[in-house]
């Protein structure tokens, strides 16, 4: 079983939009224009920060331990006791990730969809489907995802040319004349769903090379806040901040204001159809990750045998952690951020720092999975020809000599893409400052500021992009 879980770059980036934008469009969004009203769509930057960071961890760890996922990296690192203890840690937060979206999920259906349905029929239903994807490897989700994700973009880019006669620009003006804590509260309180990144470490070992687990990762979030962004901002200039703020489901009632022609007056029942995978997605994605961690107690990766009784657990727990709705919310709004930043910094840090004592092992610069993994690599990167068997001694020097070649010509554009996704991303924090600073004075200040952070995502994910496809060619 383990030796077929291998996903390329490309599927591990949408897993990640999906990871983010899932909980995103359900849960947050009116809290956000509570808190920061008309410039809540500024509130995603400081968590995409935060992203690339754990991206750039998660890269040197699986430089360091190739083919090894965060719970086996954390007992190399820190010992049995301690690395025990941190794998505890990782599971419960996974644990409460899953119980969160569940729920949430089933608010959501019974809601908008289901009204006379009793909530323990669909989340049991919502729990099978998740265990049936807990008999399977994180392949195949990437494989469901790959299908849904695409159309689910489109919808997302599609929004203001659908929502063009219902757009009112007045209701976001001025622009970046909040109060600045009331942004940096919005940013926090994102921040603790950015969080959910950190169940990409479950996965490390599944990236064919080493420099796609960084690319991916920043490529992912980069996305994901750019769809974010572009939900909220549609959200107050349809709206406004008050109507918002006091929408349980602003995304779904946005949706709801689509009309084309006279015929296509129902297209929330379509666009629903397309995001419902993306929620399932994300939670399969965290059961995964939590069966992995869970299957790392007794040394091993086949967690076949424990995926019935961790789905019925996770079902009654799930019954019995909230009472009403406005529990859901609170908890996965108001505490993700404090659970977040209560361990994963440091855990970070410690890792980082310790684990620089282990050095990087040479066969970590071309892949970090064994030759067995390429072998049923179902349609992600093809396997890497040097890893050619011992007793063969001419092909690792052909090896050599075209990784040698690839890094003359490759290395530079995936450094110079690098660089310019960093400075993309540093544009866009630096204009909200700058925006949040002069339209006090001035408000074309706040407009000019809004329009260069809008292009400057725009290009961090287009350049993010570029650097993901210079690290699939890299070798080193």
């Amino acid at each position: 079983m383990d030796s077929k879980q291998i996903i390329n770059y490309r599927q591990m980036a949408w897993l990640i939009a999906s990871l983010l934008t899932g909980g995103g469009l359900v849960s947050i969004q009116h809290d956000l224009v509570r808190v920061a009203r008309m410039d809540a769509w500024f509130t995603y930057i400081i968590p995409t920060f935060y992203a690339a960071m754990i991206a750039f961890a998660f890269y040197k760890l699986a430089q360091r331990f190739p083919g090894k996922n965060i719970f086996e990296i954390n007992k190399i690192i820190m010992g049995k006791g301690i690395g025990l203890l941190f794998n505890l840690i990782l599971i419960f937060h996974f644990w409460l990730l899953l119980i969160r979206d569940v729920r949430s999920f089933c608010k959501f259906m019974g809601t908008i969809l289901l009204p006379t349905t009793p909530e323990e029929v669909v989340l049991f239903i919502l729990v099978l489907l998740i265990m049936y994807f807990g008999r399977t490897s994180i392949e195949v989700i990437a494989r469901v995802n790959d299908i849904f994700f695409p159309n689910f973009a489109l919808t997302i880019l599609l929004l203001p040319l659908m929502l063009t006669n219902e757009l009112d620009k007045s209701l976001i003006e001025p622009i970046l004349a909040a109060d600045s804590i009331n942004v940096l509260y919005g940013n926090m309180l994102s921040l603790g769903w950015y969080g959910d990144i950190f169940i990409a470490g479950a996965f490390l070992h599944t990236i064919s090379q080493i420099k796609q687990v960084r690319s991916a990762i920043r490529h992912g979030a980069i996305l994901s806040s750019l769809f974010l962004g572009i939900f909220l901002l549609m959200e107050v200039l349809v709206f406004g901040p008050v109507i918002t703020g006091n929408l349980i489901y602003p995304s779904y009632n946005l949706v709801q204001q689509i009309h084309i022609s006279d015929f296509l007056d129902r297209m929330d029942l379509l666009i629903l159809s397309i995001w419902a995978p993306i929620l399932f997605c994300k939670d399969i994605l965290i059961y995964l990750a939590l069966l992995t961690g869970i299957a790392s107690f007794v040394k091993q990766r086949d967690y076949s045998t424990i995926n019935t009784p961790v789905g019925f657990f996770v079902l009654l727990t799930s019954l019995l952690a909230f009472k009403n709705t406005t529990e859901v919310f609170s908890f996965g709004n108001y505490s993700s951020s404090v659970i977040v930043l209560s361990y994963q910094p440091l855990m970070l840090l410690l890792l980082l720092a310790l684990g620089r004592r282990f050095p990087i092992p040479r066969t970590s610069q071309n892949s970090p999975s064994p030759s067995p993994a390429n072998q049923g690599n179902g349609g992600s990167d093809p396997p890497d020809k040097t890893g050619a068997p011992d007793g063969n001694h001419q092909a690792p020097k052909q090896g050599n000599r075209s990784s040698t070649s690839s890094k003359g010509s490759h290395s530079p554009s995936y450094h110079r893409w690098s660089r310019v996704s960093n400075i993309l991303l540093l544009i866009s924090l630096v204009s909200v400052g700058i925006g949040l600073w002069g339209s006090e004075y001035y408000a074309t200040i706040g407009i000019g500021c809004g329009f260069v952070y809008g292009l400057a995502m725009i290009l961090a994910v287009i350049s993010s992009y570029m650097e993901l496809v210079q690290a699939r060619q890299q070798r080193t």
